[in-house]
């Protein structure tokens, strides 16, 4: 089967390649903006606080908001109460129940990254200028719409499956 050309600068590489490099730049960004305030998370437990931005909820129904399983979910809630970034609480429906909640610090490590992801999109308006960057924005957000992940982002959804981290 005949090939294309070894890749050998990022100019030659497929847009999908270079997607994910940027995607994994932007990442990092964001992580290393985390660690200088001394919170040291990885990508999967954004997802865990984007579920939580809605409100408290149970493992069970965080895991299946998550689309993995309790155990999974059980997991990376333990790794987030040991850095202080969740706690779980008495649920006020079920005495018997504990549901998950952001911490104080839980709620700084979002502004945290928020600020990192805005330092980010005005690194990139600097390299870029305001056309090519709306004209990027534009350009991944029919992508996602073509997908149909915009409705899921709403929503914030998105399940575990489409992550590329696994539980």
């Amino acid at each position: 089967m005949p090939q294309g050309p070894d890749p050998t600068s990022a100019a030659d590489l497929d847009t999908a390649t270079l997607l994910s490099l940027a995607g994994t730049v932007a990442n990092d960004a964001v992580l290393s903006a985390l660690r200088a305030h001394g919170i040291d998370l990885r990508p999967a437990h954004g997802y865990v606080f984007q579920r939580l931005l809605t409100g408290e909820q149970s493992i069970t129904d965080l895991a299946a908001d998550l689309g993995m399983t309790q155990q999974g979910a059980s997991k990376h809630v333990l790794e987030l109460e040991r850095m202080g970034m969740v706690t779980r609480v008495v649920s006020p429906d079920d005495r018997r129940a504990r549901h998950v909640r952001l911490t104080d610090a839980g709620h700084k490590a979002i502004a945290v990254a928020r600020d990192a992801r805005g330092a980010f999109e005005e690194r990139l308006r600097t390299l870029w200028g305001d056309d090519l960057l709306r004209a990027t924005r534009d350009a991944l957000v029919a992508l996602l719409d073509d997908e149909g992940i915009s409705a899921q982002i709403a929503g914030r959804e998105i399940p575990w499956s489409r992550r590329s981290s696994g539980e």
